[in-house]
């Protein structure tokens, strides 16, 4: 009686207990007490030893399901260089119990694959490896989900992403400086242009190192005869350097220079988005230019979406007593440059400053010949009948 008692005692003690861990781990409690009942009639040491059974099974699940996050090792971002072998091997820790495979999805960068990839699966035990030579430069997220057989997991996903890099190659020269000469005390200017991917400039003259020259360009201002010599840029980068041809700065107080003409070149609307230059005139005399507002001849640049048939005007801005602009006056108008009064003086005029693209006859592009006092003058280019396109206003010194 006393023994049938004692067993008693321990299969409600030990119902408790695990009836309390189940609980605890969030796993069903039915099976557990159905394994009791038929604990109860059985011998002490079977009891025992069902308990131990059962224990050993709860940590068992605690140690497979308790992890409820998963994490890619390494973790963090991975880079590389298009038209450079790469690999990225990870693997993924605290992996959930209840997940059999793992799917990869996301972007892959072009140019590479994953190992053991079989119907976007990966074993749970074996390496993810992501392999290849890129093609394509960009950043891609890589996403790892769990999955049990068909079905996605609850556990969350995890992402990393690769980068991929244009290699860095030596620049490249486009234009060199070009010489120059200034009289005493003038300022010269240096230019160049080189490729894409510059990281530093260094100009330098006569083979050394100019201080502090390190801009897209160099000024010498002030000129004076120590400043005359070899000038050269090196452009360099993390794949290397390049140094431009040499031009030459000369002293010379005979030169002289004169600005001869003027351009500009856009996209001519209608209304308020016609395309308008300016020029003022100062001093005590006048000034020849040649205008032209071109459209078709651009066609001979391979501009394509030229202005068919442009118009071009000349205003000149009216001032008060107090210089206040009070309007403008408008003072001549030309739409096809042959056609008009003043043709021949015109295309004689053209002929002489033989500017390029010479027009043709009959063409639909405008120019003017015109002697402007002082003042501030403006040129509208228009399309006749609010025809659109692209445009080019040039402005030359004539004399």
């Amino acid at each position: 009686m006393k023994l049938m008692w004692i067993q008693m005692k321990l299969a409600r003690s030990q119902v408790g207990i695990l009836i309390l861990a189940a609980l605890l781990q969030r796993t069903p409690v039915i099976k557990y007490v159905f394994q009791f009942e038929k604990a109860i009639s059985a011998p002490v040491a079977k009891i025992v030893r069902a308990f131990t059974v059962s224990a050993a099974s709860l940590g068992g699940m605690h140690s497979m399901s308790g992890a409820t996050e998963y994490v890619i090792n390494p973790a963090s971002p991975a880079s590389a260089t298009v038209g450079e072998e790469f690999t990225l091997a990870f693997s993924v820790i605290d992996t959930p119990a209840n997940a059999s495979s793992w799917r990869i999805t996301g972007t892959i960068p072009p140019g590479l694959s994953i190992e053991g990839l079989v119907n976007d699966n990966i074993n749970t035990e074996d390496p993810v490896v992501i392999m290849g030579t890129p093609t394509q430069a960009g950043s891609f997220d890589v996403i790892v989900k769990p999955f049990n057989g068909i079905n996605q997991t609850a556990q969350t996903t995890t992402a990393t992403t690769i980068t991929i890099n244009v290699a860095a190659t030596v620049p490249e020269i486009i234009r060199d400086p070009v010489s120059t000469k200034v009289a005493t005390g003038a300022r010269a200017q240096f230019f160049f242009e080189a490729t894409e991917g510059v990281e530093t400039v260094q100009w330098k003259k006569d083979g050394a190192a100019i201080p502090g020259a390190t801009a897209s360009t160099l000024a010498v201002n002030d000129a004076g005869p120590g400043d005359e010599g070899s000038y050269t840029v090196e452009a360099t980068n993390s794949a290397g350097s390049v140094e431009s041809a040499a031009a030459t700065l000369t002293i010379d107080d005979a030169s002289s220079a004169e600005l001869f003409n003027l351009a500009t070149r856009g996209f001519v609307g209608t209304g308020g988005d016609i395309l308008i230059p300016g020029l003022t005139v100062l001093g005590g005399t006048s000034k020849t230019v040649i205008v032209r507002g071109l459209g078709p001849a651009l066609e001979s640049f391979g501009v394509s979406g030229f202005l068919a048939d442009p118009e071009l005007k000349v205003f000149q801005t009216i001032f008060n007593e107090s210089g206040v602009s009070v309007g403008s006056q408008l003072l001549v108008t030309n739409d096809d440059w042959d056609d008009g009064a003043g043709v021949a003086e015109l295309s004689a005029a053209l002929d002489e400053a033989n500017i390029f693209p010479a027009l043709q006859a009959g063409s639909k592009d405008a120019a003017l010949l015109l002697t402007l006092n002082q003042g501030v003058y403006t040129f509208h280019l228009s399309g006749v009948g609010g025809s659109t396109g692209v445009g080019l206003v040039e402005l030359f010194l004539f004399e």
